[in-house]
């Protein structure tokens, strides 16, 4: 039976990061526990297994994921670009391919399992990838001529850099709880973005150069909380209160 302090403190699973130079170590960053501590969940790393389990992976996240009141997809290195029907271009950068594989078959199992899901920075690639969509392998290369924003910062890591367009009446809308006009300051720590979202997913926000800043699920009855961000609100939670409502939301629809 569930007391009211579990019921309080959700447990969310959270995806280790793979360094290139490091393939023997896994981590996360601080930000991303941090940020699910003070939302009131408890942080729950997902470590992902020896590339010799591939086979694995659907039942080993099945269960993990069955376990978890929800999925925080966090950022890294680029992802496998075969893995949405392209070739690898030399511009696309490092990838592990087991964490690719493994963050797939996690973030799969919560959906079906409609289990809420928050993706961030490399996040929103993998959601968006996972369920059918593609990525731009390199948002320079590939829009060649089209005049970018500051997509990768050397600003201080909580700043704003540029606004990321909110769509009006969308659910990003509502849980950002944007201002008229339905902007917001993100920071920016990318070279890869979404291209073509998946099927059943619609864009929530892009910044005004074009660039895919949010996505979210056409129908909320059946994805009641799956949603990709581009920028890092781990890092900006305490000094922008939008970033702040998105975990809080986040919070909110795994049971706290």
């Amino acid at each position: 039976m569930k007391t009211k302090r579990d019921a309080a403190y959700p447990v969310v699973g959270i995806t280790a990061n793979i360094d290139e130079d490091k393939l023997d170590v896994q981590n996360i960053y601080s930000s991303y526990v941090n940020a699910i501590y003070h939302a009131r969940l408890i942080p729950f790393t997902l470590p992902v297994p020896d590339i010799t389990l591939r086979d694995s992976y659907a039942d080993l996240a099945e269960g993990m994921v069955s376990r978890l009141s929800g999925l925080l997809l966090t950022g890294g290195d680029d992802v496998n670009a075969t893995l949405y029907g392209e070739e690898n271009f030399p511009f696309n950068g490092a990838f592990t391919e087991e964490r690719d594989l493994f963050e797939m078959a996690l973030c799969r199992a919560a959906v079906a399992q409609k289990k809420p899901v928050l993706g961030i920075c490399r996040g929103i690639q993998l959601l968006n990838m996972s369920m059918g969509g593609t990525l731009f392998q390199d948002i320079t290369k590939q829009n060649p001529g089209k005049a970018l924003l500051m997509h990768a910062q050397k600003s201080p890591s909580y700043s704003a850099v540029h606004d990321a367009i909110v769509e009006p009446g969308s659910q990003v809308a509502r849980i950002l709880k944007t201002a008229p006009g339905g902007k917001v300051g993100v920071n920016s720590f990318h070279h890869q973005a979404v291209k073509d979202t998946a099927p059943g997913f619609v864009v929530s926000a892009r910044a005004s150069d074009g660039i895919i800043e949010a996505i979210e699920p056409k129908g909320r009855d059946a994805h009641p909380f799956t949603i990709g961000i581009q920028w890092h609100p781990e890092r900006m939670w305490r000094h922008h209160e939008h970033a702040a409502n998105l975990f809080a939301a986040f919070a909110e629809a795994c049971g706290s």
